[in-house]
């Protein structure tokens, strides 16, 4: 996402000013956010084993062996970018619930946020063990 298409989010979501209003709507996107990386994870990950499976069929390991390679990476590459967006999107809601005093929510707000990290980092290590697990058959 852009830096202007962050701008725009976090604008939507700071549009009502309450506090619980505006740490209500920025736990909703970040669990929009980790349910987009998620479901695009699943579909790299189906479309690479098809890959892999077709070429390891065709006994071709050692090119099975690259798109499996590939395909780490690219969920790599998307996994950090999701942390990124997230970590983006949060430190602004964070940051504008300490400018409303709302310090106690700023800290749950934060534990979502960290929580929200650390799921996609089991999300990007179950598709690498996935894509690793389709040489095993």
């Amino acid at each position: 996402m852009t830096v202007l298409g962050l701008m725009l989010v976090t604008e939507t979501v700071f549009a009502h000013t309450a506090p619980d209003d505006l740490a209500a709507r920025c736990v909703a996107k970040v669990d929009q956010t980790i349910d987009r990386c998620e479901s695009a994870a699943a579909d790299e990950t189906t479309e690479c084993l098809q890959q892999i499976r077709r070429l390891l069929a065709d006994g071709q390991e050692q090119a099975a062996r690259r798109v499996a390679a590939d395909c780490i990476d690219s969920a790599t590459e998307r996994a950090e970018k999701c942390a990124k967006y997230i970590k983006r999107l949060c430190n602004a809601c964070i940051d504008e619930l300490v400018n409303l005093g709302a310090t106690q929510l700023a800290r749950r707000v934060n534990q979502v946020c960290e929580d929200a990290i650390s799921d996609i980092r089991l999300i990007l290590q179950r598709e690498k063990n996935t894509i690793q697990n389709a040489f095993d058959s």
